[in-house]
This record gives C-alpha cells, sequence and structure tokens, in this order.
C-alpha cells in the first residue's frame, strides 16, 4: 500500500499549494460518506474502496508527480459509483457540492471551515432522545459549536489534520476553549461548624460548572472526622449542660473544666472513665452515662442523615457533565470514620447504579473481613465503585473513576495528589503505528514515528496550557478561590498559569494492546515489547517535563468516544485484522492474554505513572469469599487500583 509511486506523488491543493500525498485523508473522506449513510461502522467497505482508489492513482500516476485534489475526489466518486455503493457515491457527491458552494460564499477559510457545525448541528439533531431536556440539548449543541469553532479559528492547522486523521485525539476539545479544566481533585476542607456543610456543598456543586470530566473528593472520611466531631462536642457540652441545671447542681461542678475534656475527646466512643475526676456521686455518673449513650445516638443519626444529604446533593446535579469521584477509606481507625464508610455503602445499596457518582473504596493489608464483606456485596451488586490498594506512606494518591491519577510534581518535592489537576488530555493512536508497521512487515520506523506522534501530542498540550494559563483569577467563582493547591497565592486579576503549573499535561495512550500485538506473535515478545515500550514513553515524557518545567504524565485512556474514533479509521486505511482491529474499539491493555500474573498488571501500573483502567472481571458465580480473596491477592501482588466487574469470562 505505502509504496514510491505514493510516497513520491505531490498534492496540488486548490490554493496551489503542493503538499505529500496522505493516503489516510482518502480513508477519512470516503469513511465519512459512509458515515452519512450508515449509523453503524462500515471498516470493511470503506477498507475496499479505499483500496480500489490507491490502486487506480498508484497504476495510472506512476509517471506523473503531481496529482490535484479534484482529480483525488473524481476517482472516488468514480469508484464509490463503480463498486455499487450508490447511496455513498450521491453523498459524497453532494458533500462536494455544498464545500464549493461554502467556499464561494465565504472569503475568509475560517469562515467557510465553520459551516460544518451547521451541517453537525443537524445531524446531531437527529440522534436527539426525545426525552432529553433542554439544558441537556443545549449542552450538545454547545459542545458541537465550541468544538468547531476551535479546531476553526485557535487550534493550529497540523493539529486539525492530526485530529481529522486519527492521530490525536484531544480529550475535552468540545470545552477548553471555554475555560474548562479536565479533571480535578479539589482541595476542600470543612469546618466543624455546621453553616460550613451548605459552603462544602456549594464547593463542589459549582465547581461542576468549571471542570469538564471529573471532580475528585479525597478521603471523605477523613474530611469529615472533625466535623462531626464537632457537632458531639456541641451537643455533649449542651446536653450536660441542660441536666445539671435541672436537677441543681450546675452552680457546684467545675463546667470549665467539664468543657475542656469534652472539646479534647478524639472519637464519639468516648469511655466514662474520661470523666473520673468528676464523678463525685451516683446521681453526676448517672447522668454522664445518659449523656453519653443520647449524644452517641444522636451523632450516629446525624452522621447517616449528613452522608445522605451529601450524596443526594450530588446525585441530584446530574445536569452537569461532571462524573464526582469520591474516595473513601483513609487509614485511621476511629469510629467516625467507621460509621461515615458504613453509610456510604448503605447509600450505596439503597440506590440503583449511580451514573454521576463515583466511589473509590481504599482497602488495605489489614483490613478486617467484616469490612470486605461489605464491600463485595458492592461489587456483587455492580454498584459503581472500584478498589484502590494504598501502601504504607502514599495515602494522597488518588484515583479517578477511569484509574487516572495525580501524583508527581516536578515543581514540588512533596508528592500529593490534593488540589491538583489534569488540565489537559491528549491522546496517540499507537494502534495504528502498530498497523503501520504490519502491514510493511517492518518496525524499523516505529520509534522514529513514535516521536513524531508525541511531539505533536506535547505541542498541542502545550497550547493548551498557554491559552487555559491566559485566563484570570475571576473567570472563575469556585476553583481559584481556596479549592486548588496554591491558588492562595494569586491576587486579583492574575493569569492562573503559574497555579496551573502543578497540574498535569497527560499524553494517553490508545491501541497500546494492539501496538504490542502487531509487534510478533509470541506472547513472550509481546510481552517484553510492552515494558520496552512503556519505559521509552516514560524516558521521553520525563524529558519533555524537564525541558518545560511543567509536568507531562503518560495514561492508558479509558475514553471509549476516543478508542472507536480511531480503530473505525484504521480499520478503513488498514483493514481488519484478525485478534488487532476486528472489534468496535481499540482494547483495554489490562485485557492482554500476555500478562498472567496480577504481579504484570502492577507492574504495567506503575509504568503509567497518569493512570489506566484497570478491569478484573468476575465469573457471576463467585461469592463474597472469592471476591475478598481476589481483594487480597491484588494488594499481596502490589496492584495499586482495580474495578472488579461480576459477569465477565
Amino acid at each position: 500500500m505505502w509504496n514510491k509511486v505514493l510516497d513520491n506523488l505531490v498534492v496540488v491543493k486548490r490554493s496551489g499549494q503542493r503538499v505529500s500525498f496522505d493516503a489516510s485523508k482518502l480513508a477519512v473522506a470516503i469513511r465519512n460518506a459512509f458515515c452519512v449513510i450508515y449509523d453503524n461502522e462500515e471498516g470493511k467497505n470503506v477498507h475496499r474502496v479505499f483500496k480500489e482508489v490507491l490502486t487506480y492513482i498508484n497504476d495510472n500516476y506512476k509517471d506523473r508527480k503531481t496529482i490535484n485534489v479534484e482529480d483525488i475526489q473524481d476517482i472516488i466518486e468514480n469508484k464509490l459509483s463503480e463498486m455499487g455503493y450508490q447511496e455513498v457515491f450521491i453523498a459524497f457527491k453532494e458533500y462536494r457540492q455544498e464545500r464549493a458552494a461554502s467556499r464561494r460564499t465565504f472569503n475568509v477559510k475560517q469562515q467557510h471551515k465553520f459551516v460544518k457545525v451547521v451541517e453537525r448541528l443537524e445531524k446531531e439533531s437527529e440522534k436527539f432522545d426525545s426525552y432529553e431536556s433542554p439544558n441537556e440539548m443545549l449542552s450538545s449543541f454547545g459542545k458541537i459549536v465550541s468544538s468547531e469553532y476551535a479546531k476553526a479559528y485557535i487550534l493550529d492547522n497540523k493539529f486539525v489534520r492530526a485530529i481529522e486523521e486519527g492521530k490525536i485525539f484531544i480529550h475535552d476539545l468540545d470545552s477548553f476553549l471555554l475555560g474548562y479544566l479536565s479533571n480535578i481533585y479539589l482541595k476542600i476542607n470543612i469546618s466543624d461548624d455546621d453553616y460550613y456543610l451548605d459552603e462544602f456543598l456549594n464547593n463542589i456543586i459549582n465547581s461542576s460548572n468549571e471542570v469538564s470530566s471529573e471532580i475528585g473528593i479525597n478521603n471523605l472520611d477523613f474530611m469529615l472526622k472533625n466535623f462531626f466531631l464537632g457537632f458531639y462536642r456541641r451537643n455533649f457540652l449542651k446536653e450536660l449542660e441542660k441536666y445539671f441545671k435541672f436537677i441543681g447542681v450546675y452552680e457546684f461542678l467545675n463546667f470549665k473544666r467539664i468543657q475542656e475534656v469534652i472539646f479534647n475527646v478524639n472519637d464519639i466512643d468516648v469511655s466514662i472513665s474520661e470523666f473520673e475526676l468528676f464523678l463525685v456521686n451516683s446521681k453526676i455518673k448517672e447522668v454522664f452515662e445518659i449523656v453519653l449513650e443520647s449524644t452517641f445516638e444522636r451523632t450516629e443519626r446525624y452522621i447517616s442523615d449528613t452522608i445522605y444529604r451529601i450524596f443526594n446533593t450530588i446525585k441530584a446535579n446530574d445536569l452537569a457533565s461532571s462524573i464526582y469521584s469520591i474516595s473513601i477509606g483513609y487509614k485511621e481507625n476511629s469510629r467516625i470514620g467507621s460509621l461515615i464508610r458504613e453509610d456510604v455503602i448503605s447509600y450505596l445499596n439503597d440506590n440503583n447504579y449511580l451514573d454521576n457518582i463515583h466511589v473509590n473504596f481504599k482497602v488495605f493489608s489489614d483490613s478486617c473481613d467484616e469490612y470486605l464483606q461489605k464491600l463485595a456485596g458492592l461489587v456483587i451488586s455492580n454498584k459503581n465503585i472500584s478498589f484502590s490498594f494504598p501502601k504504607k506512606n502514599n495515602n494522597e494518591v488518588e484515583y479517578f473513576s477511569d484509574g487516572l491519577t495525580i501524583y508527581d510534581n516536578i515543581n514540588d518535592t512533596v508528592g500529593k495528589s490534593n488540589g491538583r489537576m489534569f488540565v489537559a488530555k491528549t491522546s496517540i493512536n499507537l494502534g495504528r503505528l502498530g498497523l503501520k508497521c504490519l502491514n510493511s512487515k517492518s518496525f524499523d520506523s516505529f520509534y522514529e514515528e513514535l516521536d513524531q506522534l508525541l511531539e505533536l501530542a506535547k505541542n498541542e498540550l502545550l497550547f493548551m496550557f498557554e491559552n487555559l494559563g491566559s485566563r484570570n483569577k475571576e473567570n472563575y467563582t469556585a476553583l481559584f478561590h481556596g479549592n486548588v493547591l496554591g491558588d492562595e497565592r494569586l491576587e486579583t486579576g492574575q493569569k492562573i498559569r503559574k497555579i496551573l503549573k502543578s497540574g498535569v499535561l497527560g499524553v494517553g495512550l490508545i491501541g497500546l494492546k494492539e501496538c504490542v500485538l502487531a509487534y510478533n506473535q509470541d506472547s513472550k515478545k509481546q510481552y517484553e515489547f510492552l515494558f520496552e515500550l512503556l519505559n521509552y514513553l516514560n524516558e521521553k515524557v520525563k524529558q519533555f517535563s524537564i525541558d518545560t518545567r511543567l509536568n507531562f504524565s503518560i495514561f492508558e485512556s479509558g475514553s471509549t468516544t476516543a478508542r472507536k474514533y480511531f480503530v473505525e479509521l484504521d480499520k478503513a486505511i488498514y483493514g481488519v485484522h484478525k485478534d488487532i482491529n476486528e472489534e468496535k474499539l481499540y482494547d483495554l491493555i489490562c485485557n492482554a492474554k500476555f500478562l498472567e500474573k496480577y504481579e504484570d498488571f502492577a507492574k504495567v501500573q506503575k509504568l503509567l505513572p497518569g493512570g489506566n483502567l484497570t478491569v478484573f472481571k468476575i465469573s457471576k458465580r463467585a461469592n463474597n469469599k472469592r471476591i475478598i480473596d481476589l481483594i487480597k491477592e491484588l494488594i499481596q501482588s502490589d496492584v495499586s487500583f482495580a474495578h472488579l466487574k461480576v459477569g465477565g469470562k
């Protein structure tokens, strides 16, 4: 397919500009025509037409040095007609006519390109569900306008071409232009005053207007501990005062000293022995016992009510595009923490699958079986949860629902996730590199082309960083007002660039598994190549960080939209190859058969510092014991993050 005739051919554009022949552009044009007629993927048919067009050009232009764009489009039309794709032929012809009319109408190139937004709006409106709300439809329309505007007026043409040709995928393309940030772990705290619960919830909800993908809430059980402890102390003191005044002994007690003791308790399962000094008679002792029990029960109910209120508030905000990732299981053994965890589990059990709330449970090697039993029940019920397994000294590591994480920071020696973000994410198509080398039967140029792809992604991410960094603190009503690491250094009117430097620019990998499968049929060589490739990618991205003093990190993208987009284009160009790109979307590396041991998955996770979606499938017949045993095996194997899904093979 990639022979000397096509390699040396020059395409003359309508403007007279001369560019090298790029076969992938033909595949994109043919696929777009098929997509007008067929909703389902037509990769095999697109590839058939694509090969016929290339063969024709190869046979008829071998003695020529140039070919005009219009001639290429004529050849595509003729082949569609000859091969019996009459409806697709008409769609392609009409599209050419519309583009020609658009060029005649608009003198400015960007204006002509922006006409595509109208076409996309018309096409997308046909897909809207009749039950969608006006807000949902407005959001869908707005995203189309924003992404097309960005491609027509903001992004460099080389980035736009790379998107359209399926070389890179810019995540959140439809929102970054508006100033949205990608993913963030909010740096929020809650005081022990009841008033601050409303502020806490407002911070969470308001942040969804400024974040496009996910909002992380770290260690909810630890964060709320002092809040509930404050409630307990105030109510304990208030009840004691009421009882002692009622029985007429308040004036005879050193109530200030009692208050000091109460405000020094660190949990709500307080022993009466803490107040031994004041138990001067049986009546006073009885009062303490009554108040201890009643205050504990009241606090227990308040904890439950508050957890349900927090989750219900977030659940009700389901019109926001953001997902809320909440981590639970901070390593401390307080009774308050225990009750919070139990109430979160209870809430999840009481509700159906929550699309916009994901809970990550942190599990430690010494977590008790009773707690694991409850978590296993959530797995069997297929709730929207995941597990992370922190090591002794890295409880600061947090995960989003798709396994993405932020920890290392080139601008700070302290590893942490709280208050930090993915500023932007761009994925590269590794599957295509593998298929290209498979078709040419040589991996000699693989790393050279990979370098070019990485450089493209790096430059695009730097562009997005500068674009977002040029915004002021006042452009945001929630994020840069106490919720982002270091935002206290921002003064009124200052750009947010210096704060974004603590965030991450994510280089995503799509088609990693397929790229490795294309490399060699031998599973041992596939295994070796995977780690060679990941080490190489880490070294390249590490150098990006050193050169720019920004945090670049590689991750494996779990985006089904991106994985489907890439595989459909690659089928059009390279056809369908068994076990490599025959599915509807590129697979995740966790499903590679050559990764046989849990230690292998742990090793892969360490080489994907930006995270990856690791899913372990469990038989429908699995019981709680099997799930608990699996969790313990994962901890023992040093796996850091996992989804456990019941119903897999």
